[in-house]
């Protein structure tokens, strides 16, 4: 079952620039940085049955491509979370719940109508993206550090976004809280236990 495992750190636009040119991301940055706008669309059905059941679904927009998401109930501490992730692309930003079997529906929702699920809210956001990586002692850690900057929009309401996301590819999840605690020395960062989906559900 995939899993994802990473640390949300909430910024200003002057500290995202920053970290841009931060030292110890320079130093394990493999890739450069790398833009990506993205389109998010969630969805729910009207009675919130997966907020309710700590579930998010989403079909995203990245340049050409269209990839559905779900995300299931997951464990966050100081920022740091883990919780189990599907994805699948798409041949069209169309929902498809096909897609939503056993093999990655959550038994809680087992009995819910899956046609009675529509938009809810979006968020939309530019990601400038990077892989770091570097040696820890015998191991090595692979990390995907994102600055994204934006807004979550439902109906007239928006919410700005911004922050460092920094997410495990290869390596023990202690990497992550170190990585994080040294950044956070330096520069104005705050660990936000609050995703972007909970952000765009308390805002509607």
């Amino acid at each position: 079952m995939p899993t994802e495992t990473e640390i949300k750190l909430r910024a200003s636009p002057a500290t995202l620039n920053a970290l841009r040119e931060h030292p110890l991301l320079k130093k394990r940055n493999k890739s450069g940085w790398q833009s990506h706008a993205l389109f998010n669309q969630y969805y729910d059905t009207p009675a919130r049955d997966l907020a309710a059941a700590k579930v998010a679904l989403r079909v995203r927009r990245d340049g050409e491509q269209f990839i559905q998401t779900l995300k299931s109930r997951g464990q966050s501490v100081a920022g740091l979370s883990e919780r189990h992730e599907w994805d699948w692309y798409l041949h069209s930003p169309a929902l498809d719940i096909s897609l939503l079997d056993d093999s990655c529906w959550p038994a809680s929702l087992a009995d819910l109508d899956k046609s009675t699920l529509q938009p809810i809210f979006s968020t939309d956001f530019l990601r400038d993206k990077a892989d770091l990586a570097w040696g820890r002692g015998k191991a090595r850690v692979a990390i995907e550090a994102a600055l994204d900057q934006g807004q979550v929009c439902t109906g007239t309401q928006q919410e700005a976004i911004c922050e460092l996301e920094l997410e495990l590819r290869e390596g023990e999840p202690a990497a992550l809280l170190e990585l994080a605690i040294e950044l956070a020395a330096d520069l104005p960062l705050m660990p936000c236990d609050i995703s972007k989906a909970e952000r765009g559900y308390r805002l509607f």
